[in-house]
């Protein structure tokens, strides 16, 4: 009879605790001092390890919020846009604003040869090799602001090809390239 009012507080103790959710102090206090850039990596890696912080990049900044209700954002550099990309062969999402904590696209940790060109000046080219997407399928590029940027995208012989405009009112989320 002894036995259960131990096995009850034990349980009592370490089972009756539903909080499993790490101290978010130190995730909201680790962008204290970085660049737009820095946290935007910092949003890839909590996708899996913070999956409760969301994360979303706008044309002008990274934004973040906390399960407690807290918020805070980042700028994006003034002449550059960041731009996330998911081509795809057989499905995707729509989407304009980037949320690295839930967005996915279809082909993960793959090679990509990406170039991007200045739509109205070919001869100008704002990024010509590989990249490798990332764990939820995304491909990050930054490419200058207020432009239209022709990018054309391969991936194991297939390609697509769209025009990226990258104002203030652009998309930071790019999945509507099929490859073909």
């Amino acid at each position: 009879m002894k036995i259960i009012p131990i096995i009850l507080c034990v349980i009592g103790i370490f089972g009756c605790s539903n909080s499993t959710d790490p101290n978010y102090n130190s995730y909201y206090d680790a962008l204290a001092n970085l660049e737009a850039k820095q946290a935007i990596a910092l949003a890839n890696e909590w996708r899996d390890s913070a999956p409760k912080i969301t994360s979303l990049i706008t044309t002008n900044e990274v934004k973040f919020e906390f399960p407690d209700g807290r918020k805070t954002s980042k700028s994006l550099p003034d002449s550059l846009m960041y731009i996330a990309i998911a081509p795809y062969i057989n499905k995707t999402h729509e989407c304009s604003t980037h949320y690295p904590s839930s967005c996915t696209g279809e082909i993960n940790e793959k090679e990509f040869k990406i170039t991007a060109k200045d739509k109205d000046n070919i001869s100008i080219t704002y990024f010509d090799g590989n990249i490798t997407s990332l764990k939820h399928g995304f491909i990050e590029l930054w490419l200058t602001r207020n432009k239209n940027i022709e990018l054309k995208i391969t991936y194991d012989n297939k390609s697509g090809q769209e025009i990226i405009p990258t104002y203030n009112d652009s998309r930071s989320c790019i999945t509507t390239i099929m490859l073909k």
